[in-house]
């Protein structure tokens, strides 16, 4: 009699272990549908406005194959930051542009993104960092350049930024030429 109720008791733990993990995974999987829906976003007013206001005679016309002015406007209006970007660049294992053009296109689409705007965002960078990196992107530096130093100096695409522009501000050169066109010319 031990020998047929072993087999049976193991078969049924087998059998209920399995259809618990199935379950878990089942429920895991809705919790997951659910919360990739949660995180579609579209522009925020007051950022266009002052997306608008900052970028008004900007010429866009040399902005890479495959990433377009309304992509780029669609990510920087839904509120994700530098620090988002650079998660995503991570999470997707693409280049900035890539990712802005990505998430720019899900933003157009109303698709789902992998997080909510702000997620990553760090404490705010102070009035000298923001006025170090408007410096750097006022020379005509590009995102492949941001790239090109990134890889240069082992930094984060924000410390590349505001090294670089604290270099023009101090009159110094920094060793990637600015592969757009300066602000103003």
């Amino acid at each position: 009699m031990t020998s047929t109720t072993r087999p049976t008791r193991s078969r049924s733990i087998r059998l209920l272990t399995i259809g618990a993990a199935a379950s878990g995974l089942c429920l895991a999987g809705a919790g997951l549908a659910a919360a990739t829906g949660a995180f579609t976003v579209e522009p925020r007013p007051e950022l266009v406005a002052e997306f608008d206001a900052a970028n008004e005679g900007t010429d866009f016309s040399e902005m890479p194959a495959d990433y377009t002015e309304q992509q780029y406007r669609a990510f920087w209006t839904s509120g994700y930051t530098a620090e988002d970007l650079v998660a995503l660049e991570e999470l997707w294992s693409v280049d900035e542009t890539e990712a802005k053009a990505r998430a720019g296109q899900a933003v157009l689409d109303g698709a789902a993104l992998p997080f909510a705007p702000g997620t990553h965002a760090t404490a705010e960078l102070s009035p000298e960092v923001l006025a170090a990196i408007d410096a750097f992107f006022a020379a005509g530096y590009t995102g492949e350049d941001v790239a090109e130093l990134a890889d240069l100096w082992s930094t984060d695409t924000v410390e590349t930024k505001a090294r670089a522009g604290q270099l023009l501000i101090d009159g110094q050169t920094v060793p990637v030429a600015p592969s757009g066109t300066p602000a103003g010319a």
